[in-house]
């Protein structure tokens, strides 16, 4: 608290009354090493420090909204709610570190037992991540995210603070440069750990899962490990100075008191400053300080604000990411390597903004203090949520509307060279190869049709009856030996949360596939796909597969000879999207339509 109170002071270039120009204290001039002026020697070693625990602490939050919502089978509401309390915490819990440092291990040690915890707490995210029961899942990994924001509190405050101490009181300008380093340095962690982290989750497969959350969490809980190591390394070369104490309760004693005494004395001797009030109890100096502190507060007052807005590029962003085709410049970008950008324009614009745009402007006389720098990035924050604002407008545009509770949709999907007429309670068409959506339709309703086909080597009718026990139903028909074949299975509309086209198809084919088989379909991209029949129990040419999750990408679908070959020759050629849901309908011609 006492480092605190002087950067206050020395922010707010205040004097106290009754000291002239001068506040009440002075600069030691020692000798210093001309070898320590420009980069003390233990400055790497911290840096290196940082660099590690940044990229741990930005690979396990980057992955965390993702984890909740696809492992823990968590809402888009509670994952975001998790996330959000997990964010207050750990940098609510800076404050006890801070104390920790200053009024009993000082800065070095609680680094270091904290750095411990950090590590250990990451641990059991990971090991929690490999459980199979949700249930277990939930409850050591939720364990474990909670120490995990409390022990990086014990980090966060003291690095930064250890990086500064290890200067000379009159290294102002070196101390200056120290700062824009460690936030680079913090950044380029983030950067890194934002492409790594998604990579490892989705990439890798391991326990039977398609994805791989043990590994995303266990890199973080390893660079943790070797964080303590390299720390440790650097102990010869810093300056360690013990505690000092902490003056957080004596700031907070002196401004009760101060306000005791004002409305205790308010007939007597009036002074300048309410404070003033407490100077028959409290020292001078520090009367001084907790003006400079109180004065400087004002103008973090919208800053909670500010990043309640900035951190939901790491909850609500994802989120509406993973709806989103994620196509730039060519390549798919996951929802989870979203939050890339921010790290990228920040390690472009720390050094273009001190060099070329901060000198330009205030030549021009504009932003030429902190505070209208803040008041322009506020300003172009407030923007950025607008326009998020209305691209999510777009994106529920284009979402699949649900039926009224009471009703169901049938999707009747045509794979036949026939155009069909439905002559019954509700008389439709469907040309060949063509699908249609049928909505509302009551679901206790039972459906009777008369399907005539017409224009095709079919010229009997087939008669249906049949109810809605889903939400959303699917009917295919196909042409099998001059006669129609209805096929009518569940479907759904759901996206996947990891933001990968997940797709189903519906197929007629010469082959014969039986219950016996183990045949699939396959589909050649990014990355190889043998997509599966749903259980079939007679033989049949005509069926559908499962929905299966892939990348995105171009996909080249080649149908079974038998069971273990497929033919040489792809029967089409599909593409597909991230955010998507995809039915593939007649496989010669390919269509496909989009959810």
């Amino acid at each position: 608290m006492g480092k605190v109170l002087s950067f206050f002071r020395e922010l707010s270039h205040l004097s106290p009354k009754g000291y002239g120009k001068e506040a009440p204290y002075k600069v030691e001039e020692k000798n210093v090493d001309e070898s320590d002026r420009k980069l003390p020697r233990g400055i790497p070693y911290i840096l290196g420090t940082e660099f590690v625990e940044r990229f741990s602490f930005f690979c396990f939050q980057g992955i965390l909204t993702l984890y909740l919502t696809q492992e823990l089978k968590f809402t888009d509401r509670w994952a975001a709610s998790v996330f959000h309390a997990y964010l207050v915490l750990a940098f609510f819990s800076p404050l006890f570190g801070a104390m920790l440092a200053d009024g009993c291990l000082g800065l070095f040690w609680t680094i270091f037992y904290v750095s411990i915890l950090f590590a250990v707490c990451n641990s059991i995210v990971a090991i929690g991540a490999m459980l199979v029961s949700v249930r277990n899942m939930t409850f050591v990994s939720l364990s474990g995210l909670l120490i995990v924001a409390l022990s990086t509190g014990g980090i966060k405050p003291c690095v930064s603070a250890f990086g500064g101490n290890q200067y000379e009181k009159d290294q102002v300008k070196e101390r200056h440069m120290f700062f824009p380093l460690f936030y680079f340095v913090i950044n380029i962690g983030s950067f890194l750990s934002t492409i790594i982290s998604p990579e490892l989750r989705a990439s890798v497969h391991c326990f039977g899962k398609r994805t791989c959350y043990p590994l995303a969490f266990g890199l973080p809980a390893l660079l943790s490990i070797i964080v303590i190591t390299l720390f440790m390394c650097g102990k010869p070369l810093y300056k360690i100075r013990p505690a000092e104490g902490s003056e957080f309760v004596s700031v907070f004693k002196c401004i009760f008191y101060a306000l005791a005494q004002k409305f205790k004395n308010k007939e007597k001797e009036k002074r300048d400053h309410w404070l003033e009030y407490a100077d028959d109890r409290f020292d001078r100096k520090l009367i001084f300080d907790i003006k400079s502190f109180l004065q400087v507060m004002w103008i973090y007052i919208p800053l909670p604000v500010y990043w309640l807005l900035f951190e939901q590029q790491g909850s609500t962003w994802i989120l509406q990411a993973a709806v989103m085709n994620g196509k730039v410049f060519g390549y798919h970008i996951k929802p989870d390597q979203m939050p890339i950008a921010n790290s990228i324009l920040i390690i472009i614009f720390i050094p273009l903004f001190n060099s070329v745009i901060y000198p330009w402007l205030m030549k021009c006389g504009l932003c030429r203090t902190p505070l209208q720098r803040m008041a322009v990035g506020g300003v172009l924050t407030a923007i950025a949520l607008v326009i998020s604002g209305f691209i999510q407008m777009e994106i529920e545009k284009e979402l699949p509307d649900l039926p009224a509770r009471g009703f169901n949709e049938l999707t009747i999907i045509n794979n036949s060279p026939c155009n069909l007429y439905l002559k019954g309670v509700m008389n439709n068409s469907v040309m060949a190869f063509k699908a249609i959506v049928l909505k509302d339709i009551p679901s206790d309703a039972e459906i009777e049709w008369e399907i005539s086909p017409r224009e095709c080597s079919a010229i009997n009718a087939t008669y249906r009856k049949f109810s809605l026990p889903t939400q959303f139903m699917c009917m295919m028909v196909a042409l099998v030996n001059d006669t129609i074949d209805i096929q009518i299975v569940s479907d759904s509309k759901i996206k996947e949360k990891t933001g990968e086209p997940r797709v189903r198809l519906h197929f007629s084919t010469d082959l014969v596939f039986t219950d016996k088989e183990n045949a699939s379909i396959l589909f050649r991209g990014p990355e190889k796909y043998f997509v599966f029949l749903d259980s079939i129990t007679r033989l049949s040419r005509v069926g559908s597969t499962g929905y299966c999750v892939m990348k995105p990408g171009l996909y080249e679908i080649y149908l079974p000879i038998n069971e273990t070959a497929h033919q040489e020759n792809p029967i089409g050629v599909v593409e597909l999207k991230g955010g998507g849901s995809y039915v593939v309908g007649h496989p010669s011609e390919l269509h496909l339509q989009y959810i």
